[in-house]
């Protein structure tokens, strides 16, 4: 049997079996691989970096998602960075006091890719009237646009480093053309990479970087196990934001309720505890980050 590999951390290496080759090739931005595992379902591949399996792709999405929609009272206007798989939009979409989403993902053949093969994933999202999806930079987007956006959700690739091209995804620049398009009380989150207690400093500078743009930043993380450690995000708001020893538990299930908003991989409270960390880790988050 074929099979996938991919450093997970520095000296850890995850073999994959491959049951079946999906599809794979290049598009004008990006190396793509669609393969179905035996134990995960279909999985999604870019520049050999895994960022989907079926098995616990909600897990992630709604983690991505749903904090920062459950902390804003009224959340109407949605602004989606990249999603190319369709599955944030699906998320977003299920806030019924959400009236428009904006998925901005520079790969149109990507997506296209995805509606084919994760169709049990985003047909719903796709389907709906209230998203609109445009195959365009995001930097672009912003220029040409002055929308202003009630949440704002980055579902964008991982870099390696900080001078890759990629990295101006997560850049002080962007954030900064982001605040202006940002209503009153709006709420950001992003997803910041993995995080173990050995692999921590990515996520701690996207979190430095977003606290340079906002009032608040704060760190959360999940267990999504095809991933094989936590996976963290950061959320910004101008807002005062969840504290790590006081998750929003009541706030999530109170608002959750009055949304008739079903979590059915992850559920309220442990999306509230995501907001605390193990000692260890919690620890070195504290410290600070400084940029080069």
């Amino acid at each position: 049997m074929l099979s996938y590999g991919q450093n997970s951390d520095d000296g850890d290496r995850v073999l994959r079996p491959v049951a079946e080759v999906l599809a794979h090739g290049h598009t004008d931005y990006q190396e793509y691989l669609f393969f179905r595992s035996p134990a995960h379902g279909v999985c999604v591949v870019l520049d050999g970096d895994l960022q989907s399996c079926e098995s616990d792709e909600g897990i992630y999405h709604e983690a991505l998602v749903h904090p920062a929609l459950l902390l804003h009272p009224a959340p109407q206007r949605v602004l989606i960075m990249g999603g190319g798989e369709g599955a944030t939009a699906r998320e977003v979409l299920r806030h019924q006091c959400v009236e428009q989403v904006v998925m901005v993902d520079i790969d149109r053949e990507f997506v296209e890719l995805c509606r084919r093969h994760l169709a049990d994933w985003n047909r719903e999202a796709f389907a709906d009237p209230r998203l609109d999806l445009q195959c365009r930079d995001i930097n672009e987007f912003l220029g040409e646009n002055a929308d202003n956006f009630d949440v704002v959700i980055g579902d964008l690739v991982d870099f390696e480093d900080w001078d890759s091209p990629t990295a101006a995804l997560y850049s002080r620049k962007l954030y900064a053309e982001l605040h202006k398009h940002l209503a009153p009380g709006a709420v950001l989150a992003t997803q910041a990479g993995g995080l173990t207690t050995t692999s921590i400093e990515g996520h701690k500078w996207v979190r430095a970087t977003l606290a340079g743009e906002f009032r608040h930043a704060a760190s959360y993380a999940i267990v999504v196990p095809s991933f094989y450690h936590l996976w963290s995000y950061v959320i910004a708001s101008d807002e005062p934001l969840p504290k790590p020893d006081a998750p929003p538990v009541q706030l999530f299930m109170e608002r959750g309720r009055q949304r008739a908003l079903a979590l059915p991989a992850t559920g309220p409270v442990a999306l509230a505890g995501a907001f605390t960390f193990p000692a260890t880790l919690r620890s070195r988050l504290l410290t600070s980050c400084k940029h080069k």
